[in-house]
């Protein structure tokens, strides 16, 4: 496993690097201020849709990329492969399953090193046989076309040459961290309430545990204002109905925002967070929200735990609902210790979480694939900038 690397890109050259996603939201939530700060590499986003308003200077090329498996996979494997001809990329960053699964092989047939970018591996500890058989094969396949791949958890780290899912030789601890300056700045909150106020941060999936969300919060509504926020995933195969989000509203359970371009006022508002997902790699709204002294409760999984620490009593077992209410219940009850945890869950991220080390790590990462044939001089020809 590969830790620490340090070199770097020879002096007057730039490298064209590619990361290549299924939504742009993706780019937006995740990897914006990477672009923005990796300003030594000259980027471009292939995105599976629109992408309008990408940081200065990146350019967009847009695959259109399902996020579920069709027919139409076949088409957008043969423009990958034509993207990553016409780039001469230094290296393609894939990040998100199904622009991992298409574009790793796509890259590595056009002589395009590959890095693979695993936001929480589909194998893990408590899914189930038939899903764990199904994540494994994933996996494999996807490390298989990789030259590096880059894990958010240590627990990835260790267990996937376990199970030879992956070679060790090729994993590269990279880590997950948010923008620290940004989340400790104050933001004053978006709601106020004399009762205590528990917000969730999430797409509408059952993966995220959203449906237990609205039954945490049909067992509470009377001890506690409950808020989602966070976007429809209609095209996902476990994605709430608008009939579930419609019935929490009328019984006034969940007050549902939707998507927002700032979640800081809302976790300001927050007493309690609360995260009961299923899967997770390292969660950045855990992270957040603890960066801004807010306490998160959710279940015991892989990534959370990294960032949540067991020792709290904040997190239950995954998917026990009941342990869930009852500790939702026994933190509701005293206020005055909710905010004591949110500055023991805030020490421990802001000490831990912080982006710029992950972006020491990626331009380590960078300098080693991106070996001499692959850099291009500054000012020399290359695909048009702009939008494409």
């Amino acid at each position: 496993m590969t830790e620490g690397l340090e070199a770097t890109a020879p002096k007057g050259t730039t490298m064209r690097g590619c990361r290549v996603v299924t939504t742009s939201l993706t780019a937006r939530v995740l990897l914006a201020n990477q672009l923005r700060t990796l300003d030594d590499v000259d980027w471009t986003v292939i995105s599976g849709d629109a992408y309008p308003d990408p940081p200065t200077g990146v350019d967009v090329d847009v695959v259109p990329i399902r996020r579920e498996f069709a027919l139409s996979d076949i088409r957008s494997f043969v423009q990958l492969v034509g993207a990553f001809r016409k780039g001469r990329y230094a290296f393609a960053q894939t990040h998100t399953p199904m622009a991992s699964f298409l574009g790793l092989p796509a890259a590595r047939l056009t002589g395009t090193p590959a890095i693979y970018t695993m936001h929480g591996a589909l194998y893990f500890e408590g899914n189930g046989r038939a899903a764990n058989l199904l994540g494994w094969c994933f996996e494999r396949w996807c490390c298989t076309w990789a030259q590096r791949v880059l894990v958010q958890s240590r627990e990835d780290e260790q267990v996937l040459p376990k199970v030879r899912a992956c070679s060790a030789s090729k994993i590269t601890y990279l880590g997950n961290g948010i923008d620290m300056d940004r989340f400790l700045a104050p933001a004053a909150p978006a709601v106020t309430d004399e009762r205590p106020i528990v917000v969730m941060v999430s797409r509408l999936v059952r993966e995220k545990g959203c449906a237990d969300f609205l039954a945490l919060a049909g067992a509470l509504s009377d001890r506690a204002r409950f808020i989602h926020v966070g976007p429809f995933e209609h095209d996902q195969a476990d994605a709430l109905s608008e009939a579930e989000v419609a019935a929490a509203t009328a019984a006034g359970h969940v007050e549902f925002v939707g998507g927002v371009d700032d979640v800081m006022p809302w976790l300001a508002a927050a007493d309690l967070v609360v995260l009961p997902s299923y899967r997770e790699g390292i969660p950045r709204v855990a992270m957040e929200a603890a960066a801004m002294g807010r306490p998160v409760a959710g279940y015991d999984i892989r990534g959370m735990r990294e960032v949540i620490q067991p020792s709290t009593g904040l997190l239950v077992p995954r998917g026990d609902l009941s342990a869930l209410i009852r500790l939702v219940t026994d933190l509701l009850d005293d206020r005055a210790g909710l905010v004591t945890l949110g500055e023991t869950c805030g020490h421990h991220v802001r000490a831990t979480f912080s982006e710029t080390r992950v972006i020491e790590r990626l331009r380590a990462v960078y300098a080693e694939m991106g070996r001499p044939r692959k850099m291009v001089a500054q000012g020399s020809p290359g695909p048009e900038k702009g939008t494409r």
